[in-house]
Parts: C-alpha cells; sequence; structure tokens
C-alpha cells in the first residue's frame, strides 16, 4: 500500500493558507468556513482511493467524496448568487450534488465492508438509471422550476419532478440504511464495529441534511439550506475513521468524548459570552474602563476551568450513560500497581486471568511462558478459584510455530480479523481459538504472550481494548523479568543454603560492622555455638574478644586475610578443638567491601592422623633400630662370648689375658654407648617445650665446638635475623643443633666454611608461622645413595659412629612439629635446613 499522506498534506495545507486569505481579504468567514470543508471532503475523498485503486469500497467511497464536494461548492455558489438568474442556476445545480451522493452511497453499502452475496442485489446500471434520469433533467424546470426574491433570501419554486426526487432520495437512503442493518445483523469482530462507524457517521448527516435540504424548502422555509453541507463532517470523520483503521476506538467512547467536550465547549463559551456582555453593558458604563482587560481575566479563569470540567462531565456521563463499561485508565492504574506487587508467576497469572475475564469478558484466556529448554510456548500451570477457572485454557505451541514466528518477527499484537490476509498463520489461530495475542517482550526477546478468544459479550476488540492489552504486556514483561529474578534469586539462595549445608567446613560472614549474616550447620557444629545465638550479633558480642574466630575476623576487616592460620578454639561441647582458619574479604558490585568471610576447618582428624602417623613411624623406627641394635650388638657380644669360652683355657696365658683385658672392655664400651643412643632416641619423642631464644642455644652450640672447628681450619659464619622466640624442648633442640655442627666439621677435615642462618619462614598474610635455621659446609657432601638412607637407624659413614645422631635429631625436630631436610652435591658440601614453628599450642 502506498503512502500518499504528505504529498496530499502539503497540499492541503498550501490551500487551507490560501483559503484563510482569502476569507481575510473578503471578510466573508463562509469563504474559511466551505472552502475549508471543500478541502476536507475532497482531500479524504482523495486520499481514501489512492490508498487502493482497485478496491470497490475505496472507489465509491472516493466518488461519494467528490459528490459532497460537488454539494458543498454548489451551496456556497448558491448563497453568494448576486441576481434571479445566478440564483435559477446555482438553484438547479445544487441538486447534481445529492442525486451522486444518494447513489454512491447506495452502492458504497453494497461493497462495504465487503460485498454481500445477497439475491436481491440489483445492477449497478440498474441502480445508476434513476440517478441518470435525474441528472439530465436537473437543467431544467421539472425540479425546480424557479425562484423568487423575498426579504429572508430566496425562495424555491419546486417543478413537477421534485417529490419524485425526494421520494428516489429517501429510497435509496432508506435502502443503503437496510443494508447497513442487514449486514451488522452478520458480521462479526472488526467488520461489526466499523459497520457501526459508517451508520452513525451515514445516519447523523442525513438526518440533518434531509432537514435542512429537503424537508424544509417543501414546506416553504429555505433559510437553512447552507447548513447542509456542514453536517457532511459525521459521515466524513466516522466513515473514514472506520476504513482506514483497523484497530477501531469504541464508538460508544467517541459519543462520550464528544458529547462531554461539547459541552464542556458551551459552557466555557456561554460563561466567556457572558462576562463579555456584562463587562460591556454595565462595568464599562460604570467604571469607565476598556472590557480588554476584564475579557482577558475571563479567558484566564476560563482556562484553568477548562479541564475540571471535562471532569465533571466526564463523570456525569460515566453515572449516567456508561454504568456497564469499564474505566480504561483507571484500570491500567489498578493493574499496574498490582502487577508491581507480583513477584511468583502463579500469582501473576491468577491475577492477569481475573482482570481480563472481569473487565472485557473473555470468553478464553491462556497466560503463554517461553520454555526455553523445551524449545515451547507453555501455558504458565495454576489454580485459578474465581469464574477464570473455566476460561482459562492450556496451550503449548513450539517456537518454531507459524504464531510464535510472526510475533517474534513484527512484535505487535495479533488479531484475527487483521491477519486473514495470512491464510497459514489465522489457520493456525482458528484451530486454536484464539481471537488475539499479545506478545510479552522483555530486552528485544519474545518472552510470553497473552493468547485470548472472543468476547463473551461478541463485541470486537476495540482500540482502547488494544491499549489496555499492550500496556498490560509492557507490565507484564517488567513483572516476568522480576518474577524470574526473584526465581533465580530463591533458587541461587537455596543452592548456597545446600551447598552451605553439605560443605565440611565451617562458614561465617559478616558485615562492615562485624554483623555476623552466615552461619552454617558445620560452623555450629565445630565452634558449638547455635545459629540463633549468632545471627544478628557482632563476633564481638557473640564470641570471646580473645577467641580465634574473633581476631581473624578482626583482622580481616582491617584489610589482613588469612590462609590455613592453624588455631585452636573452645567448643561448649568439645573443649579445645584444633581448626585452620582462612579469610577473605567481601566487596559488593561497586567494587566497596562489604564484609568478611571466615572458613573454619575442623583438624581434629588431622592430628589425630598426624599424631598415628608419628607413632607408625615410631614403631617403624623401633623396628628398624631394634633390627639394627640387634646387630650391632650381637658383635661384641660375639666377642665378648669366644672370650669368656677360652678365658678358663688360656687364663694362664698372659697374651691372651693382655687382649682380654684390652677387648672386653672395648666391647662393653660399644653395648653401653648402643644403649644410650637408644635410651637418647627414646627421651627425644617426649619433649618439655617452654619459651626460648634460638639464638641463643646455636650461639651456645657454635661456641662449645669453637675450638674444634679452630683445629680443622673451619670459619664459623654466623647469620642471624632477629626472630622472635619460640616454644622447644632446651634439652633435645641443643642436640639437634650440636649433631648438625660436628658432622659439619668432620666433613671437612682439611678445612672449610661452617655457614650458620637463622631465618624467618613462611608467613600467611603477613603473621610469621615458622622460623628456619640451616647448617651448611663445604665438605665432600653426600652421595645420592647415602642421602636417600640418612636418617635410618644405625646408618653411618664414620668410623665407631653409631648411625642414631640424625635419626635422634630427626625425632627431636618431628617431635617439635617441625621438619628437617638436606640437600648435598659432591665436592661442593652439605646444606642441613631445620623448620621449627613459633608455638606448639594453637591460637
Amino acid at each position: 500500500m502506498k503512502n500518499y499522506s504528505w504529498g496530499l498534506i502539503i497540499p492541503f495545507l498550501i490551500m487551507e493558507i490560501l483559503t484563510i486569505t482569502a476569507a481575510i481579504i473578503v471578510r466573508d468567514i463562509n469563504v474559511l468556513v466551505f472552502f475549508s470543508l471543500l478541502l476536507v471532503q475532497s482531500s479524504l475523498g482523495l486520499y481514501i482511493f489512492l490508498q487502493n485503486l482497485k478496491s470497490e469500497i475505496n472507489l465509491s467511497f472516493a466518488a461519494f467524496c467528490g459528490a459532497l464536494s460537488l454539494w458543498t461548492f454548489s451551496v456556497f455558489m448558491l448563497q453568494h448568487a448576486q441576481n434571479l438568474t445566478e440564483v435559477i442556476f446555482w438553484g438547479r445545480f445544487i441538486y447534481i450534488g445529492p442525486i451522486l451522493i444518494v447513489y454512491f452511497f447506495l452502492y458504497f453499502t453494497f461493497v462495504f465492508p465487503k460485498r454481500s452475496a445477497s439475491r436481491f442485489e440489483p445492477p449497478k446500471l440498474i441502480l445508476f438509471l434513476p440517478a441518470l434520469i435525474f441528472l439530465m433533467i436537473v437543467p431544467g424546470p421539472l425540479i425546480l422550476k424557479g425562484a423568487e426574491l423575498t426579504a429572508a433570501g430566496p425562495r424555491p419554486l419546486f417543478g413537477y419532478a421534485y417529490p419524485f426526487f425526494m421520494i428516489y432520495f429517501l429510497l435509496y437512503f432508506i435502502y443503503g440504511i437496510l443494508n447497513l442493518i442487514r449486514k451488522y445483523g452478520v458480521a462479526s469482530g472488526i467488520e461489526k464495529n466499523q459497520i457501526r462507524y459508517v451508520f452513525l457517521g451515514l445516519f447523523l448527516t442525513f438526518l440533518f441534511s434531509i432537514i435542512t435540504n429537503l424537508i424544509l424548502p417543501a414546506l416553504g422555509e429555505a433559510r437553512f439550506f447552507n447548513l447542509g453541507p456542514l453536517f457532511t463532517i459525521f459521515v466524513i470523520g466516522f466513515t473514514t475513521y472506520a476504513v482506514v483503521k483497523h484497530r477501531l476506538m469504541s464508538i460508544e467512547l467517541i459519543i462520550q468524548r464528544s458529547t462531554v467536550y461539547i459541552a464542556a465547549t458551551l459552557v466555557i463559551m456561554a460563561l466567556y459570552t457572558g462576562v463579555v456582555i456584562v463587562s460591556e453593558i454595565y462595568i464599562r458604563k460604570i467604571l469607565g474602563y476598556t472590557s480588554l482587560a476584564i475579557a482577558a481575566l475571563a479567558a484566564l479563569f476560563i482556562a484553568v476551568l477548562y479541564q475540571p470540567l471535562v471532569r465533571i462531565f466526564q463523570n456525569l456521563t460515566d453515572r449516567i450513560f456508561f454504568k456497564g463499561r469499564y474505566d480504561y485508565q483507571k484500570t491500567l492504574k489498578k493493574v499496574s500497581q498490582a502487577i508491581a506487587t507480583k513477584i511468583k508467576m502463579e500469582e501473576l497469572t491468577r491475577l492477569i486471568v481475573a482482570t481480563l475475564v472481569e473487565t472485557m469478558g473473555i470468553s478464553e484466556i491462556s497466560f503463554l511462558i517461553n520454555d526455553r529448554e523445551r524449545e515451547r510456548f507453555r501455558s504458565v500451570p495454576v489454580e485459578l478459584t474465581h469464574a477464570g477457572a473455566s476460561r482459562y485454557k492450556r496451550i503449548e505451541l513450539d517456537a518454531a510455530a507459524s504464531i510464535i514466528k510472526w510475533l517474534k518477527k513484527n512484535r505487535d499484537i495479533m488479531v484475527f480479523d487483521e491477519i486473514k490476509s495470512q491464510p497459514e498463520v489465522a489457520e493456525e489461530m482458528e484451530r486454536l481459538g484464539v481471537a488475539i495475542l499479545v506478545p510479552i517482550i522483555s530486552q528485544e526477546e519474545l518472552i510470553g504472550a497473552l493468547s485470548l478468544g472472543n468476547k463473551l459479550s461478541g463485541d470486537i476488540f476495540t482500540s482502547e481494548d488494544i491499549g489496555l492489552l499492550l500496556t498490560l504486556a509492557n507490565q507484564t514483561a517488567v513483572a516476568l523479568d522480576n518474577a524470574r529474578l526473584f526465581e533465580e534469586v530463591v533458587s541461587m539462595k537455596e543452592y548456597n543454603e545446600e551447598i552451605l549445608n553439605s560443605m565440611v567446613s565451617g562458614v561465617l560472614t559478616c558485615d562492615n560492622r562485624g554483623k555476623i549474616i552466615t552461619f552454617n550447620p558445620m560452623a555450629e557444629k565445630i565452634t558449638g555455638y547455635k545459629t540463633a545465638e549468632v545471627l544478628g550479633r557482632t563476633f564481638g558480642e557473640a564470641f570471646p574478644q580473645k577467641s580465634a574466630l574473633s581476631g581473624a575476623l578482626e583482622s580481616t576487616l582491617k584489610g589482613r586475610n588469612l590462609r590455613h592460620l592453624e588455631a585452636s578454639i573452645v567448643s561448649k561441647e568439645r573443649g579445645l578443638v584444633p581448626v585452620s582458619l582462612s579469610t577473605c574479604t567481601l566487596h559488593d558490585l561497586r567494587g566497596k567491601k562489604s564484609g568478611a568471610l571466615l572458613l573454619i576447618s575442623d583438624l581434629t582428624e588431622v592430628k589425630e592422623l598426624e599424631n598415628k602417623v608419628r607413632r607408625a613411624d615410631k614403631l617403624g623406627a623401633l623396628g628398624t633400630m631394634a633390627a639394627g641394635m640387634a646387630h650391632e650388638i650381637k658383635n661384641p657380644l660375639s666377642s665378648m662370648k669366644v672370650l669368656s669360652q677360652l678365658l678358663p683355657i688360656k687364663y694362664q696365658d698372659e697374651e691372651f689375658r693382655g687382649k682380654f683385658i684390652e677387648i672386653m672392655p672395648r666391647e662393653i664400651s660399644r653395648i653401653d654407648r648402643i644403649v644410650e643412643s637408644l635410651l637418647g632416641f627414646a627421651r627425644a619423642t617426649s619433649p618439655k617445650f617452654t619459651k626460648l631464644n634460638i639464638q641463643t642455644v646455636l650461639m651456645e652450640d657454635l661456641k662449645y665446638y669453637d675450638s674444634q672447628a679452630n683445629k680443622s681450619g673451619v670459619e664459623i659464619v654466623r647469620e642471624f635475623q632477629d626472630v622472635p622466640e619460640i616454644e622447644g624442648d632446651p634439652d633435645q633442640l641443643p642436640q639437634v643443633f650440636s649433631n648438625l655442627i660436628l658432622n659439619a666439621i668432620q666433613a671437612m677435615p682439611e678445612g672449610g666454611k661452617l655457614k650458620v642462618v637463622v631465618r624467618e619462614g613462611k608467613k600467611i598474610e603477613s603473621i610469621l608461622q615458622n622460623i628456619v635455621v640451616e647448617v651448611s659446609d663445604t665438605g665432600h657432601g653426600i652421595t645420592p645413595a647415602n642421602l636417600a638412607r640418612l636418617f635410618d637407624p644405625f646408618f653411618t659413614t664414620k668410623y665407631a659412629g653409631t648411625g642414631l645422631g640424625l635419626t635422634i635429631a630427626h625425632s627431636i625436630v618431628d617431635g617439635h612439629r617441625g621438619t628437617i631436610d638436606v640437600k648435598s652435591e659432591i665436592g661442593r658440601g652439605t646444606n642441613f635446613i631445620v623448620t621449627l614453628p613459633l608455638s606448639q599450642e594453637l591460637v
């Protein structure tokens, strides 16, 4: 369909400007009124014609408008006739318009809104024959014989054919009206409302025009003939609106609004006129002031008064004439407010169904929502208890259905009466019993649709209904987004709660003020505190001030996070519980700190496992040691056994006695050293902890070996950092470092460098966890094979060594919850690394 709107509007505006200019020049208001009306009639007729050149509806209506224009022009010319000859000429010419008007009107009723299938429709030629006859006799005296000039204006003198003209006009008019009534009875949907518009416009136009231009002149009263063309505005307005618009406004509402504004305007005009008259007649005479100021004040007062007056008449007509109709604005406001409060899909569906069923009287309704997983649009499952329960229809549509494709493409409301030109879509709507589909669009995506059947009253969906449905769809889209977000939030909340409830670690969160927000069941189990006791309270109120939990949270809120900090907390039910604490700072979407998160891991089982491992290691070491000790003791015992067996025989042998005296004490001393080493290993498993300075311990050990180092040409280098005191056994730790220092000196018989380093060890979020002591030499080094057995009991590469020194050292360090490692390269030296925790008691 071509759009000629701008091509007609611009010439229309130019012609209207010229009309106004001409009216001002000649100072004749009739020029402005009649030529403006003539422009409207001709422009609308031309516009309808150009919309569809092949449509009988458009052609007949355009011809009807042309006839109206001809009639309007002839009335204007008759009104301005200067003599009797002009009066008679234009008086006869004036009947050409009505002859054609009533013919094209009748023809229009046969084809609008669609051609009738009636067998009684006469051929066009037969219909046009009477009109043709009258057009032929118009120039003569048969209809208008003549005229006479009177003081009241020209008075027509009718001929013999005038009564036949009246009969022709009335018969064609009545025939056309009956056509419309018959079509209205069988029409449905939008066609029914279009006929109502056409009928109202034509009826009003013909009613007033017949009175002023047909009946009154026949009775000898011709003074009102110039009013007839003015009444054509009804048929032009109503019929054009019905033909052009697909979505019509309720005709009752048009009548109501017209009545309201006309009444309000008349009252305002009466008030203004009264004020001007009173000011001119009385106030000006008494006071002598000009009435211009009073008129201006009155105009200002009336401008303020107009809208309240319109509302008064609106309410009045609502109460008197439209009690059964719903108020669109009030309904929209009410529904919008209600929708804004709905965050559940079921509640939203109930509200929409109840609103449309109650206000519009919908026969069937369905609220479809997009099921992305199944790629279908399905009705929201909901239980209804009101009248909508029997009218709620459950349907499903494939995402690839023609209806859905059309909605996605056009993103507009789909009305069955308007979609008939697309058979596939119309057939699908008819099969589902859908009269109208309203898309619900959010963020350029079709997320749902409202499917409605016909109204129970049989009325069509008017423009007000469409407006209400579109606004309702927009509000529903927002509500669906809110509902979806709510469901996602609830789902995420349940998901998070499920995670929190199933976690093996305790989880605690607090806000910036320390108020505890989250406390999961595992946190309850580990700490012994109940959720109800701590939620909503600050951690300072919920836990003791010196508690590890309070300290960790306070430290985190100050910007210092913790990672796997071992500590102990006092549980009401379990007593002292070893735990590992990890924290992090929480931030909002803007990156601003919003609180802290604390993870609490129960280390009870871990510590028990560590003890079991230590016991197993100890048992394994004891087994290895027992086997080694048996081997070590067996050799001297064998020598002692042989000597004791030979003693009775060779007692008199002086040489034998000398060897006996030499060997026996030596082997006994060897056994004694093995036993002492074994006792030392046993004592190393039970340390007694106290605060000590590791630098002091090392300085005393190094001082003891200074002379031996000097004899061997070994240079001792000390690199001590300032580290805090640690908890350790002051008797056992010196054994560890003495053994390492002695081994290092012995590994450098030809001299070298012994380096002892004390430094800080691991830190967690700037909190020192342990210290490191390194003892390194530049000796011959240890082979990889020997390095693997270095801490095995009774393994030694030294002559007369027991092989228990490093085993005891490893046991002592392990008893202090520390570690001892060794790195060595042949020819470059060996480095022993001892790591010791600052504290043995978890804090």
